[in-house]
């Protein structure tokens, strides 16, 4: 095997030693063929490459005999040879043979591990660096990717100095950070880097005075101040601001009492807030001497303020034993030492079906602390780490109920000591107290004299005439507080019965059903007094009680109890009122209603053992039947001309809500959507072909709110498909999962799956799937700039539509086309079929696709000065989106208008149209979208004569385009970079990005190569 050096001098070396590869410009041949292997590169675009602008005139036959001579030399050594291939060479050769695409693969690595695997990862890619990349080669297209590349390479080095400062390595990173940063002395991200270092070793002053030096530094060289992320570490660092400590065990200064005990930072009082915990418990009567060691725990028994540590308290105990009721009250007495809110999440752990799995706790967990789902990691490990950072330094109070075990638990927990943790569980969670030094509290029955003051409070001057009577129901309910509850209000309800003789009926009961459990089940006495209530209830309400041990979402409405139970809706709501009343349902919000664990588990035990497997069935196949009825009128209203794309729904009648107008259908499907994707899960093995037609219906949705539970959903799906072999329920699954890939950014994942589904759809003949799959591949290869192959599927894809009549399938394929026609500069073409796409809309009355189209050939038009042409389109786009609800719509017209008003010379109203655009793309969570807006406000403090307000603005669009790979938003803001370096005094800097976006251009084939090339032109020298 021969392997490849790019970054240092340009060799190559094969297992029987050094291979040579001849003069400079053979060597440069080589280098421009492995920047990327097998993809074909041109005649026009080697030369270019490899002589510039001064190509002599045989240039082409020195090229040819160049790459004879490489195919000879690395035949050889048995290496791969270029080959002829669409019109250029190619050089065929594994990524991993070559350093500079290694570094990439670890880099990606590293930056996806946890920080105790990523270490090894980032030194390894560290390693592979041998000097400036192209170093011994004379090519003017070579150096200027050199340049990006050592960028690159500084992004991925402070990535590294960040992982070691979160693993409290800063002494051992200080000497190598203080270098970097004397050798990059503008860049304030290392600068806070050391200044972080300086601090947790101790030296303050010297942090404190490294910002003053790059203070006075930039005022006098640049004219500028430090941005505002360096200007908060500042403050933060002369406050001792506790985020800022080293995590625990590593070595750093000792801070004091009130260093550590100081109130959350002004930085953070922005941030979200949640409240989740739930309605305390009414009535909530004793266990006084568990809510004291509780108050112990945290505040020590002086009560002299809280914990500094971060405290996990374990409260056990069993089913019904009032856990959750303890858990809950207390958290409402403390919540007030916790500025930064409650986090709360039923892990439901002893559910036999649908326990939270950890990494979907995280996803609302994140969620709640303000991080939009576009944000939200979907690997296990990184949405555990966010969790963590989002953490740091906040005084948060999480309660995690009905824990399975400590596995579920362990992901939850939070990384710094700022927070209380508090987990109920029936289990001891054994390995949080060996581990993670958590306080278990047992919780036991209630004492004799609580259970009998329970029952006072509950039943009233009954309990105090027969005291005896009382003692005994307090003993028949095991004096759990939920059986004495439920036993309460059936004694409440039959006022003209003494307490003893209800205390005769349930002892007849409870024997009852100790006789058929000759196996002693510890539960006997509760199920007792759960069997005694459920005795006397009507049927109705019984059936209903037991049927909604079927649903597997955390609650539900009267539709769903409707759907299981067979009553209609006005019925089954009044039937859940009564078992509220019984205290055998609790209401979560208006008109839902959840279960006790407990309660849930029996009302399953009862439909398993009272109803008949028919009748089972039949209530199963209505509660699908009632979500896929549902989602589809759901989706009919607010996506109408994709109906054409979901499967027919046939079957079982039931009645749905009126979802007629667009709130009404988004809200039923937020206010669903955990049971949705529940409900995806449940029916995953038994009823493959629902699952994955139920995914087809709600894709839509997820694809635009819910990306996370886009990839679960179709996970499902495509598990049933494989389950029972369905060729075409595999390629839909597949290609829904592309999509969702693509919505987060992972374009690699999303362009492999969408190639997959593209294979099956051609194996079944399913050319709407065909063509569909072709459009997804064009808009992944069109948001990595890869603008040729993007044209190509594409134009695929508006033929396929075509040959089966689809109008709707052509015009968005068309539209797509478009876009990819703009971006290579073929501006006519553009215009010309996006028209043809927006006369089908409006034809059809595709009013969401035709706020699209509108959108996208106004900017065409402004790009060819057609200003007035141009506003008139996107007036009419945003009246569009605003009649139909799409956030999503009216950002994209809103930023295009922001472009229109600065090129109209009008930078007020170009910024207010991008910061009302930038709003909306960061409530829908679009990042990428959001480089777009950032970009524009960046153009705009250009415009305006604040070239440091550009530089800021333009260098967070850097970051955010970066992460995605959105490269046509790179190439922007480095142009906008240079702008403002220029502005400012700088012209190396300034130079320096103009060539990043003059690589990036110039890959991506676009004309806006040409105006960075006259910019680079036009750069004074130094």
């Amino acid at each position: 095997m021969v392997r490849f050096q790019l970054l240092g001098h340009v060799s190559a070396r094969s297992d029987r030693g050094p291979v040579p590869l001849g003069t400079a410009r053979q060597r440069a041949v080589l280098a421009a063929l492995l920047v990327e292997p097998g993809v074909p590169v041109s005649l026009d675009q080697l030369i270019e490459r490899v002589w510039g602008a001064t190509s002599p005139h045989s240039a082409r036959q020195t090229l040819h005999s160049y790459i004879s001579r490489l195919r000879s030399v690395l035949g050889d050594k048995g290496g791969p040879a270029p080959i002829r291939r669409s019109g250029g060479y190619a050089l065929d050769v594994d990524a991993a043979a070559v350093d500079l695409h290694q570094f990439r693969g670890l880099v990606a690595q590293a930056r996806r591990a946890d920080d105790d695997g990523a270490e090894a990862l980032w030194q390894d890619a560290m390693a592979l660096w041998h000097g400036v990349p192209f170093a011994d080669l004379d090519s003017d297209w070579l150096r200027s990717l050199a340049v990006t590349l050592e960028a690159e390479r500084q992004a991925a080095t402070l990535d590294h100095y960040d992982l070691l400062l979160r693993r409290g390595e800063h002494a051992r990173l200080l000497p190598e950070v203080a270098a970097a940063a004397e050798a990059h002395s503008y860049d304030e991200r290392l600068a806070g880097q050391l200044m972080l270092a300086l601090y947790r070793c101790g030296r303050q002053s010297d942090a404190l005075e490294h910002y003053r030096q790059l203070q006075v530094r930039l005022a006098d060289e640049l004219g500028s101040d430090p941005g505002p992320e360096l200007r908060d570490l500042h403050q933060r660092i002369l406050r001792h601001d506790p985020e800022l400590a080293p995590p625990a065990g590593a070595p750093g200064p000792d801070l004091t009492d009130r260093e550590l005990s100081s109130p959350t930072p002004a930085a953070a009082t922005d941030r979200a807030r949640p409240a989740q915990l739930p309605l305390d418990v009414a009535g909530f009567t004793g266990r006084d001497d568990d809510l004291l060691r509780l108050g112990q725990l945290v505040y020590g028994p002086a009560q002299d303020g809280p914990a500094r540590t971060v405290v996990i308290t374990a409260i056990s105990g069993t089913a019904g034993v009032g856990k959750t009721a303890l858990a809950v009250h207390w958290a409402h007495q403390i919540a007030d030492q916790f500025p930064d809110g409650q986090l709360y999440v039923n892990l439901r752990g002893y559910d036999p079906d649908q326990p939270v799995r950890p990494t979907d706790a995280l996803a609302r967990f994140l969620t709640a602390l303000g991080v939009p789902e576009r944000d939200i990691p979907l690997d296990d490990d990184e949405r555990a780490a966010r969790y963590r950072s989002e953490l740091a330094g906040r005084r948060m109070l999480i309660v995690l109920d009905n824990a399975g075990s400590v596995a579920q638990v362990r992901p939850l927990l939070p990384g710094s000591g700022s927070s209380l943790v508090v987990v109920t569980s029936r289990d001891s969670l054994a390995g949080l107290v060996a581990v993670h030094g958590a306080h278990q509290v047992g919780l036991d029955v209630l004492p004799a004299t609580e259970a009998v003051d329970l029952l006072h409070r509950l039943i009233g001057d009954r309990v105090m005439a027969e005291p005896a009577a009382a003692a005994t129901l307090a003993e028949q309910c095991a004096r759990l507080p939920l059986a004495l509850r439920v036993a309460a209000v059936l004694a409440t309800s039959r006022p003209d019965r003494s307490l003893a003789e209800v205390v005769a009926e349930l002892a007849d009961r409870q024997e009852r059903l100790e006789l058929l459990d000759p196996g002693g089940d510890p539960y006997a006495a509760v199920h007792a007094v759960f069997s005694w209530s459920i005795q006397h209830l009507p049927e109705p309400a019984a059936r209903t009680f037991r049927r909604l041990g079927l649903h597997p979402g955390p609650d539900l409405d009267p539709y769903v109890a409707a759907a299981l139970t067979g009553l209609d809706p006005h019925q089954a709501r009044r039937v859940l009122e009564a078992l509220v009343r019984a205290h055998l349902l609790h209401r979560t919000g208006p008109g839902r209603y959840a279960m006790h664990d407990l309660l849930r588990a029996y009302a399953t035990h009862l439909t398993l053992t009272e109803d008949s497997d028919q009748e089972r069935k039949a209530a199963e196949q209505r509660l699908l039947a009632y979500y896929q009825a549902s989602a589809v009128a759901a989706m009919d209203v607010l996506y109408p001309n994709e109906a054409r794309y979901r499967p027919e729904v046939t079957g079982v009648d039931v009645e749905i809500p009126d979802l007629v107008g667009s709130d009404a259908a988004r809200g039923w499907l937020e206010t669903e959507w955990l049971c949705i994707v529940a409900i995806a899960g449940h029916a995953d093995a038994g009823t493959p072909d629902y699952v994955h037609g139920f995914a087809q219906i709600v894709n839509m949705y997820s694809g635009e709110a819910h990306f996370a539970d886009l990839l679960t959903i179709n996970g499902h799906a495509l598990r049933a498909a494989e389950h029972a072999g369905d060729l075409a329920g595999q390629a839909h699954a597949l290609r829904q999962l592309g999509v969702g890939y693509k919505r987060l950014g992972e374009y690699g994942a999303s362009i492999e799956h969408a190639w997959r589904a593209l294979a099956l759809f051609r194996q079944v003949g399913d050319l709407v799937g065909e063509a569909r799959t072709l459009s997804n591949l064009g808009g992944a290869e069109n948001t990595r700039g890869h603008y040729k192959d993007a044209l190509g599927h594409h134009r695929e894809s508006v033929a396929v539509f075509r040959r089966i009549g689809d109008r709707h399938g052509e015009a968005l394929a068309l539209n797509n086309l478009g876009v990819s026609e703009a971006r290579l500069g073929d501006l006519a073409a553009s215009v010309e079929v996006q028209q043809q796409a927006l006369a089908i809309f409006q034809d059809l009355g595709s009013r969401f696709s035709e706020a699209v189209t509108l959108g996208n050939i106004a900017s065409v038009e402004m790009r060819r000065a057609r200003y007035t042409e141009a506003a008139d389109l996107l007036q009419r786009s945003i009246a569009i989106a605003e009649e139909m609800g799409s956030h999503r719509s009216r950002a994209n017209a809103l930023d295009t208008l922001g472009s229109l008003h600065l090129r109209l010379r009008d930078p007020d109203r170009a910024r207010e149209c991008f910061q009302q655009a930038l709003a909306h793309f960061r409530e829908i969570g679009e990042r990428t979208s959001q480089a777009w807006s950032i970009n524009g406000l960046g153009e705009v403090a250009q415009f305006t004569g604040d070239p440091a307000a550009a530089l800021a603005l333009h260098t967070e669009a850097l970051a955010l385009a970066a992460a995605d790979g959105a490269r046509h938003q790179q190439a922007r803001a480095h142009a906008g970079v240079g702008h403002a370096y220029r502005s400012l005094g700088n012209p190396d800097l300034a130079r320096t990005h103009y060539e990043h976006a003059h690589v990036i251009y110039t890959e991506l084939d676009m004309p806006d190569a040409e105006d960075m090339r006259a910019q680079l032109e036009a750069v004074p020298v130094a």
